[in-house]
Protein backbone atom coordinates (compact mmCIF):
# COMPACT_ATOMS: atom_id res chain seq x y z
CA UNK A 1 0.00 0.00 0.00
CA UNK A 2 1.24 3.18 -0.71
CA UNK A 3 0.43 6.17 1.59
CA UNK A 4 1.20 9.88 1.00
CA UNK A 5 0.48 11.08 4.86
CA UNK A 6 0.91 15.11 6.44
CA UNK A 7 2.57 14.76 9.65
CA UNK A 8 2.69 15.70 12.30
CA UNK A 9 -1.04 14.50 13.11
CA UNK A 10 -1.22 17.30 15.79
CA UNK A 11 -2.28 21.02 16.09
CA UNK A 12 1.19 23.23 16.34
CA UNK A 13 0.77 26.69 16.55
CA UNK A 14 -1.34 29.11 15.11
CA UNK A 15 -3.07 29.01 12.07
CA UNK A 16 -4.50 31.23 9.11
CA UNK A 17 -8.35 32.00 9.92
CA UNK A 18 -9.67 31.14 6.51
CA UNK A 19 -12.07 28.85 7.24
CA UNK A 20 -13.44 30.85 9.77
CA UNK A 21 -13.57 33.72 7.80
CA UNK A 22 -15.72 31.79 4.92
CA UNK A 23 -18.22 30.34 7.43
CA UNK A 24 -18.84 33.64 8.78
CA UNK A 25 -19.27 35.23 5.53
CA UNK A 26 -21.82 32.26 4.37
CA UNK A 27 -23.67 32.32 7.69
CA UNK A 28 -23.83 36.03 7.43
CA UNK A 29 -25.35 35.83 4.07
CA UNK A 30 -28.16 33.39 5.56
CA UNK A 31 -28.81 36.07 7.92
CA UNK A 32 -27.11 34.97 11.16
CA UNK A 33 -25.37 37.95 12.87
CA UNK A 34 -21.27 37.77 12.88
CA UNK A 35 -21.69 38.79 17.11
CA UNK A 36 -22.91 35.22 17.37
CA UNK A 37 -20.48 33.63 15.93
CA UNK A 38 -17.28 36.20 17.20
CA UNK A 39 -18.70 35.34 21.18
CA UNK A 40 -16.11 34.41 23.71
CA UNK A 41 -13.52 33.48 20.87
CA UNK A 42 -11.53 37.14 21.46
CA UNK A 43 -11.89 37.64 17.33
CA UNK A 44 -12.65 41.20 16.09
CA UNK A 45 -14.97 41.29 13.06
CA UNK A 46 -12.02 43.09 11.26
CA UNK A 47 -9.14 40.53 12.13
CA UNK A 48 -11.61 37.63 11.09
CA UNK A 49 -11.82 39.23 7.44
CA UNK A 50 -8.16 39.96 7.56
CA UNK A 51 -6.49 37.30 5.54
CA UNK A 52 -3.41 36.94 7.26
CA UNK A 53 -4.59 36.80 10.53
CA UNK A 54 -3.42 33.86 12.82
CA UNK A 55 -5.85 31.95 15.32
CA UNK A 56 -5.38 29.24 17.85
CA UNK A 57 -6.77 26.09 18.74
CA UNK A 58 -9.28 27.30 21.66
CA UNK A 59 -10.21 30.18 19.29
CA UNK A 60 -11.12 27.49 16.52
CA UNK A 61 -13.30 25.46 19.18
CA UNK A 62 -14.82 28.47 20.42
CA UNK A 63 -16.03 29.56 16.92
CA UNK A 64 -17.32 25.79 15.94
CA UNK A 65 -19.07 25.73 19.32
CA UNK A 66 -20.73 28.96 18.43
CA UNK A 67 -21.52 27.68 15.01
CA UNK A 68 -23.43 24.23 16.62
CA UNK A 69 -25.05 26.70 18.38
CA UNK A 70 -27.02 27.87 15.63
CA UNK A 71 -29.06 24.31 15.33
CA UNK A 72 -29.54 24.46 11.58
CA UNK A 73 -29.33 21.01 10.15
CA UNK A 74 -27.19 19.78 8.16
CA UNK A 75 -25.14 22.97 8.56
CA UNK A 76 -21.91 21.32 7.69
CA UNK A 77 -23.33 21.26 4.10
CA UNK A 78 -24.52 24.43 3.88
CA UNK A 79 -21.18 25.56 4.69
CA UNK A 80 -18.70 22.96 3.06
CA UNK A 81 -20.70 23.14 -0.14
CA UNK A 82 -20.26 26.80 -0.64
CA UNK A 83 -16.79 27.33 -0.28
CA UNK A 84 -14.99 27.21 -3.80
CA UNK A 85 -11.07 27.52 -4.69
CA UNK A 86 -11.12 30.86 -5.75
CA UNK A 87 -11.59 31.72 -1.94
CA UNK A 88 -8.33 29.52 -1.11
CA UNK A 89 -6.20 32.66 -2.54
CA UNK A 90 -2.58 31.01 -2.97
CA UNK A 91 -3.40 27.25 -2.19
CA UNK A 92 -6.57 27.50 -4.56
CA UNK A 93 -4.80 28.87 -7.32
CA UNK A 94 -1.97 26.18 -7.22
CA UNK A 95 -5.00 23.27 -6.66
CA UNK A 96 -6.77 24.36 -9.71
CA UNK A 97 -3.14 24.03 -11.69
CA UNK A 98 -2.01 20.19 -10.76
CA UNK A 99 -2.00 17.56 -13.26
CA UNK A 100 -5.04 15.00 -12.27
CA UNK A 101 -7.02 14.25 -9.10
CA UNK A 102 -4.26 12.37 -7.55
CA UNK A 103 -1.63 15.03 -7.84
CA UNK A 104 -4.56 17.64 -6.84
CA UNK A 105 -5.20 14.97 -3.26
CA UNK A 106 -1.83 14.71 -2.95
CA UNK A 107 -1.15 18.94 -3.01
CA UNK A 108 -4.11 19.19 -0.57
CA UNK A 109 -2.55 16.99 1.62
CA UNK A 110 0.83 18.66 1.68
CA UNK A 111 0.01 22.12 1.86
CA UNK A 112 -2.77 21.67 4.53
CA UNK A 113 -1.41 24.36 6.54
CA UNK A 114 -1.54 27.04 4.13
CA UNK A 115 -5.59 26.94 5.50
CA UNK A 116 -7.51 26.56 8.67
CA UNK A 117 -5.93 22.93 8.98
CA UNK A 118 -8.45 21.45 11.91
CA UNK A 119 -8.09 17.95 10.42
CA UNK A 120 -5.47 15.42 8.95
CA UNK A 121 -5.56 14.13 5.65
CA UNK A 122 -3.59 11.63 4.02
CA UNK A 123 -4.24 9.09 0.77
CA UNK A 124 -3.78 5.67 1.05
CA UNK A 125 -3.45 4.20 -2.53
CA UNK A 126 -3.89 0.23 -2.19
CA UNK A 127 -2.85 -1.28 -5.41
CA UNK A 128 -4.14 -4.97 -4.99
CA UNK A 129 -7.41 -3.88 -4.11
CA UNK A 130 -7.96 -1.41 -6.97
CA UNK A 131 -9.17 0.84 -4.35
CA UNK A 132 -8.07 3.94 -2.43
CA UNK A 133 -8.40 5.60 0.82
CA UNK A 134 -8.67 9.44 1.43
CA UNK A 135 -8.24 9.96 5.19
CA UNK A 136 -9.29 12.59 7.40
CA UNK A 137 -8.18 12.43 11.36
CA UNK A 138 -9.29 14.87 14.20
CA UNK A 139 -7.13 17.96 15.35
CA UNK A 140 -9.12 19.62 17.70
CA UNK A 141 -9.86 16.54 19.94
CA UNK A 142 -12.75 18.12 21.65
CA UNK A 143 -15.54 14.94 21.62
CA UNK A 144 -18.67 17.24 20.53
CA UNK A 145 -16.99 18.63 17.80
CA UNK A 146 -15.51 15.81 16.18
CA UNK A 147 -18.53 15.17 14.49
CA UNK A 148 -19.32 18.78 12.67
CA UNK A 149 -15.27 19.16 12.06
CA UNK A 150 -14.68 15.55 10.25
CA UNK A 151 -18.34 16.00 8.45
CA UNK A 152 -17.18 19.75 7.20
CA UNK A 153 -14.04 18.94 6.01
CA UNK A 154 -15.17 15.75 4.09
CA UNK A 155 -18.08 18.35 2.36
CA UNK A 156 -15.25 20.98 1.60
CA UNK A 157 -12.56 18.26 0.00
CA UNK A 158 -16.15 17.07 -1.78
CA UNK A 159 -16.61 20.47 -3.61
CA UNK A 160 -13.05 21.81 -4.16
CA UNK A 161 -12.79 18.19 -6.03
CA UNK A 162 -15.49 18.51 -7.48
CA UNK A 163 -14.38 22.08 -8.85
CA UNK A 164 -11.13 20.71 -10.02
CA UNK A 165 -12.42 18.25 -12.29
CA UNK A 166 -15.01 20.56 -13.44
CA UNK A 167 -18.05 17.78 -12.80
CA UNK A 168 -20.94 18.84 -10.53
CA UNK A 169 -21.80 15.32 -10.40
CA UNK A 170 -18.35 13.36 -9.21
CA UNK A 171 -18.86 11.16 -6.78
CA UNK A 172 -16.58 9.16 -4.41
CA UNK A 173 -17.50 4.89 -4.43
CA UNK A 174 -18.36 5.96 -0.37
CA UNK A 175 -17.56 7.53 2.22
CA UNK A 176 -16.89 6.15 5.76
CA UNK A 177 -17.39 8.20 9.34
CA UNK A 178 -15.89 7.16 12.29
CA UNK A 179 -18.98 8.56 14.50
CA UNK A 180 -22.41 7.19 14.88
CA UNK A 181 -24.68 7.78 12.65
CA UNK A 182 -26.09 11.91 13.40
CA UNK A 183 -29.57 12.99 12.99
CA UNK A 184 -29.77 14.25 9.97
CA UNK A 185 -27.71 11.50 8.36
CA UNK A 186 -30.15 11.09 5.21
CA UNK A 187 -29.30 15.05 3.81
CA UNK A 188 -25.77 13.61 4.02
CA UNK A 189 -26.31 10.47 1.99
CA UNK A 190 -28.25 12.94 -0.92
CA UNK A 191 -25.36 15.41 -1.06
CA UNK A 192 -22.37 13.30 -1.54
CA UNK A 193 -24.25 10.51 -3.59
CA UNK A 194 -22.67 7.37 -2.50
CA UNK A 195 -22.79 4.81 -0.01
CA UNK A 196 -22.45 6.56 3.63
CA UNK A 197 -21.35 4.03 6.61
CA UNK A 198 -20.90 4.76 10.17
CA UNK A 199 -19.14 3.62 12.83
CA UNK A 200 -15.78 2.48 11.13
CA UNK A 201 -12.22 2.69 12.50
CA UNK A 202 -11.70 5.71 10.18
CA UNK A 203 -13.57 8.50 8.59
CA UNK A 204 -12.17 8.63 4.87
CA UNK A 205 -13.72 8.76 1.06
CA UNK A 206 -12.85 5.26 -0.83
CA UNK A 207 -12.40 5.61 -4.70
CA UNK A 208 -11.13 3.33 -7.39
CA UNK A 209 -8.17 3.67 -8.12
CA UNK A 210 -8.42 4.83 -12.04
CA UNK A 211 -10.34 7.43 -10.70
CA UNK A 212 -7.36 8.74 -9.55
CA UNK A 213 -6.33 9.07 -13.35
CA UNK A 214 -9.17 11.43 -13.78
CA UNK A 215 -7.96 14.87 -15.51
CA UNK A 216 -8.47 18.03 -14.08
CA UNK A 217 -9.00 20.64 -16.91
CA UNK A 218 -7.49 23.67 -15.94
CA UNK A 219 -4.04 22.02 -14.49
CA UNK A 220 -1.09 24.38 -15.72
CA UNK A 221 1.72 22.32 -15.62
CA UNK A 222 3.95 25.86 -16.53
CA UNK A 223 2.98 27.52 -13.89
CA UNK A 224 2.80 24.77 -11.16
CA UNK A 225 6.65 25.38 -10.67
CA UNK A 226 6.51 28.99 -9.70
CA UNK A 227 3.42 28.45 -7.11
CA UNK A 228 4.67 25.60 -5.81
CA UNK A 229 7.70 28.39 -4.57
CA UNK A 230 5.70 29.73 -3.04
CA UNK A 231 3.82 27.97 -1.26
CA UNK A 232 6.91 26.52 0.56
CA UNK A 233 7.92 30.48 0.90
CA UNK A 234 4.74 30.46 3.14
CA UNK A 235 4.97 26.95 4.51
CA UNK A 236 8.52 27.29 5.69
CA UNK A 237 7.32 31.10 6.99
CA UNK A 238 4.53 29.56 9.11
CA UNK A 239 7.16 26.62 10.15
CA UNK A 240 9.82 29.10 11.02
CA UNK A 241 7.14 31.20 13.67
CA UNK A 242 6.24 27.45 15.47
CA UNK A 243 9.94 26.51 15.67
CA UNK A 244 9.55 26.79 19.33
CA UNK A 245 6.98 24.07 19.09
CA UNK A 246 8.23 21.95 16.42
CA UNK A 247 11.25 22.00 19.51
CA UNK A 248 8.94 21.16 22.01
CA UNK A 249 6.88 18.54 20.13
CA UNK A 250 10.24 16.81 19.31
CA UNK A 251 11.47 16.96 23.03
CA UNK A 252 8.15 15.68 24.24
CA UNK A 253 8.21 12.55 21.58
CA UNK A 254 11.62 11.56 22.21
CA UNK A 255 10.64 11.80 26.13
CA UNK A 256 7.61 10.20 25.83
CA UNK A 257 8.24 6.91 28.30
CA UNK A 258 8.82 9.19 31.17
CA UNK A 259 7.24 10.59 33.55
CA UNK A 260 7.22 13.73 31.66
CA UNK A 261 7.01 17.08 33.45
CA UNK A 262 7.01 21.23 31.95
CA UNK A 263 9.96 21.65 34.54
CA UNK A 264 12.39 19.30 33.05
CA UNK A 265 11.55 21.03 29.90
CA UNK A 266 11.70 24.53 31.18
CA UNK A 267 15.48 23.55 32.30
CA UNK A 268 15.99 21.80 28.24
CA UNK A 269 15.11 24.96 26.82
CA UNK A 270 17.13 27.32 29.09
CA UNK A 271 13.48 29.28 30.21
CA UNK A 272 11.82 29.56 33.39
CA UNK A 273 8.57 27.57 33.81
CA UNK A 274 6.59 31.01 33.82
CA UNK A 275 8.21 31.91 30.60
CA UNK A 276 7.41 28.40 28.70
CA UNK A 277 3.80 28.73 30.20
CA UNK A 278 3.60 32.43 28.49
CA UNK A 279 4.72 31.23 25.35
CA UNK A 280 2.68 28.19 24.83
CA UNK A 281 0.06 30.21 25.98
CA UNK A 282 0.81 32.57 23.21
CA UNK A 283 0.46 29.63 20.79
CA UNK A 284 -2.63 28.58 22.64
CA UNK A 285 -1.70 25.84 23.47
CA UNK A 286 -0.17 24.27 26.97
CA UNK A 287 2.40 21.65 28.23
CA UNK A 288 -0.09 19.09 29.05
CA UNK A 289 -2.32 19.20 25.52
CA UNK A 290 1.00 18.78 23.83
CA UNK A 291 1.99 15.95 25.88
CA UNK A 292 -1.82 14.60 25.30
CA UNK A 293 -1.85 15.09 21.94
CA UNK A 294 1.09 13.31 20.93
CA UNK A 295 1.00 10.31 23.63
CA UNK A 296 -2.57 9.77 21.82
CA UNK A 297 -1.21 9.95 17.98
CA UNK A 298 1.54 7.80 19.09
CA UNK A 299 -0.69 5.16 20.69
CA UNK A 300 -2.94 5.03 17.82
CA UNK A 301 0.24 4.31 15.21
CA UNK A 302 1.62 2.06 17.05
CA UNK A 303 -2.27 0.18 17.66
CA UNK A 304 -2.42 -0.19 14.10
CA UNK A 305 1.14 -0.66 12.98
CA UNK A 306 2.40 -3.07 15.25
CA UNK A 307 2.09 -6.21 17.19
CA UNK A 308 2.42 -4.91 20.79
CA UNK A 309 0.36 -5.20 23.81
CA UNK A 310 -2.02 -2.72 24.84
CA UNK A 311 0.16 -3.47 28.03
CA UNK A 312 3.35 -2.54 25.78
CA UNK A 313 1.85 0.29 23.72
CA UNK A 314 0.76 2.06 27.76
CA UNK A 315 4.20 1.68 28.64
CA UNK A 316 5.92 2.92 25.47
CA UNK A 317 4.01 6.48 25.88
CA UNK A 318 4.55 6.96 29.84
CA UNK A 319 1.29 4.60 31.16
CA UNK A 320 2.56 2.26 34.03
CA UNK A 321 -0.99 1.02 34.42
CA UNK A 322 -2.60 -0.69 31.52
CA UNK A 323 -5.96 0.19 32.99
CA UNK A 324 -4.75 3.72 32.97
CA UNK A 325 -4.02 3.65 29.68
CA UNK A 326 -7.23 2.26 28.11
CA UNK A 327 -9.16 4.76 30.09
CA UNK A 328 -7.12 7.73 28.74
CA UNK A 329 -7.17 6.48 25.14
CA UNK A 330 -10.97 6.05 25.71
CA UNK A 331 -11.27 9.87 27.02
CA UNK A 332 -9.10 10.75 23.44
CA UNK A 333 -10.53 9.23 21.08
CA UNK A 334 -13.95 8.10 22.38
CA UNK A 335 -12.97 4.01 22.01
CA UNK A 336 -10.86 1.34 23.79
CA UNK A 337 -7.17 0.63 22.35
CA UNK A 338 -8.53 -3.00 21.35
CA UNK A 339 -11.61 -1.73 19.82
CA UNK A 340 -9.05 0.22 17.60
CA UNK A 341 -7.01 -2.31 16.61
Amino acid sequence: MISTDNLPTHFIGQVFAHKLSFIGAILAKNGVDIALLLKDTGISLDELNDRDYKINKDQIIQFYHNVLALKIPGISILLGAAIKVNDYGLYGCTLLCCKGLRAALEYSIRYHSLVTKTVNMSLYVNEESGYSYFRFEDLLFVDDLIEFNIELQCVIVLSLVRECLDNKNFAFDELRFSFNRPKHYLLYEEHFQCPVSYGNTHSEFILRNDKLLLSTPRSNPFAMPLLLDQCDLVLNSIAAKNELLITINQWVAANMHKNLCSEELSKYLCVTPRTLRRRLCDQGTSFSCIVKELRCEAAKKLILATKLTIEDIGNTIGFDDVSNFRAAFKKWTGVTPSSLR
